[in-house]
């Protein structure tokens, strides 16, 4: 008996209409929904062969196509929502497929226009997020290569920056809607390219996959991040920028900058998802990072943010200012600056509210970030 589940929506109209699904040693299917008279959705599937599955993510083959030419090795019929806790179990059909009414009309592609970006193509192809990301050090400017440490430090300093864009992308949506939404792993991006030819370029897709709707939630952190390189030759109006965007974002983004200096190179970087007409783009020149990160260190705490901590107190050092209070999502555990708020009159095992400056501090230009709250107020609750 076999069995697939759901891997991916590639076409969505009022619910999946055509579907990627795989089986339990990984083969893949092109999965279409019928109407059978059934009360559960019904699913012609048919085994296809990664590269026409490719082809037709492209658009470079329509559905009917690519259904017909490998539905004479066997074709199976499934019933049940397109969900991925969904197990459709397989069933062979003895007729042709060619013999139903269920085939699509010639003609059905994905992508009515081809993409000539390789970030949009790429995109397509795997049928989720992509960005490109290409980097001029001097050691690139007469062959086709990076230092190790210098290629290790930008793939931190980029997913460093994708984990604040997705955090501060986050709380401009509301508390139910971040409620919903499934946030394991969604600030995460692989490396899928290494070394593309040509200048030195590195392919990276989203780590999870879309959603239903074919949508990654790494799009509304892309966005931010776009927003941040739009103005690079524009100092004043980055600064203006970054004064709203203040806490770790802007941190973050300060940091990519000094890193980019200190390594003499500039940026440049493509994103799309599967749906785009053109990926999105944006440059920063070599030439441009000192200005800004000269007008960006002239703010003080740009990279800091306020937390609110509620708990038990567990610690509370008088001598040296440090604490550690036990609150429902674990233990926190952090400092009081010479001027900070006392710790004198407080009681261990009284509730609290701490109110703290959270700083990120990088380890020794690497990208690779540790944590440090700052006690600025407390509040017995």
């Amino acid at each position: 008996m076999k069995f697939v589940r759901y891997h991916s929506t590639l076409f969505f109209y009022d619910g999946p209409q055509v579907i990627e699904a795989r089986d339990n040693i990984g083969g893949h299917y092109i999965g279409l929904l019928v109407d059978d008279g059934g009360e559960l959705p019904g699913f012609v599937f048919v085994g296809t062969p990664p590269e026409r599955l490719r082809d037709f993510r492209l658009g470079s083959v329509d559905l009917r196509t690519l259904l017909v030419e490998h539905s004479a090795e066997g074709w199976f019929f499934s019933s049940g929502e397109a969900t991925p806790e969904t197990r459709w179990i397989l069933v062979p059909q003895s007729i042709a497929l060619t013999e139903t009414r269920w085939l699509p009309e010639p003609g059905f592609v994905l992508h009515d226009s081809p993409a000539e970006e390789e970030s949009l193509r790429e995109s397509r192809a795997r049928n989720n997020l992509v960005l490109e990301v290409a980097v001029e050090p001097p050691e690139a400017a007469t062959e086709h290569r990076i230092r190790i440490g210098t290629l290790a430090g930008l793939l931190m300093h980029l997913q460093t920056m994708f984990k604040h864009a997705y955090g501060a992308a986050l709380r401009e949506l509301s508390i139910d809607a971040r409620k919903q939404l499934d946030r394991t792993d969604a600030h995460l991006m692989d490396v899928i390219i290494p070394a593309a030819p040509g200048s030195f370029r590195v392919v990276l897709e989203a780590a999870k996959r879309p959603d239903m709707l074919g949508q990654s939630e790494l799009t509304r952190a892309l966005q931010l991040i776009d927003e941040m390189f739009e103005k690079t030759a524009d100092p004043a109006a980055t600064l203006a920028l970054m004064r709203q965007r203040k806490g770790h974002l802007a941190g973050a983004y300060l940091r990519m900058l000094r890193f980019l200096a200190a390594h003499r190179s500039g940026l440049r970087y493509a994103w799309a998802e599967p749906n785009f007409p053109t990926a999105h783009r944006r440059t920063l020149a070599e030439r441009e990072a000192q200005p800004l990160i000269d007008a960006l260190s002239g703010v003080a705490n740009l990279g800091t943010e306020t937390i609110i901590l509620e708990g038990a107190l567990d610690k509370a050092d008088r001598k040296n200012g440090s604490w550690r209070l036990l609150t429902n999502d674990g233990t926190e555990s952090g400092d009081t600056k010479s001027d900070g708020p006392s710790l004198e009159s407080l009681r261990i095992g009284g509730n609290y509210r701490f109110i703290c400056q959270e700083e990120i501090i990088e380890a020794e230009g690497s990208g690779r970030e540790t944590r440090k709250l700052w006690l600025i107020e407390h509040q017995q609750i």
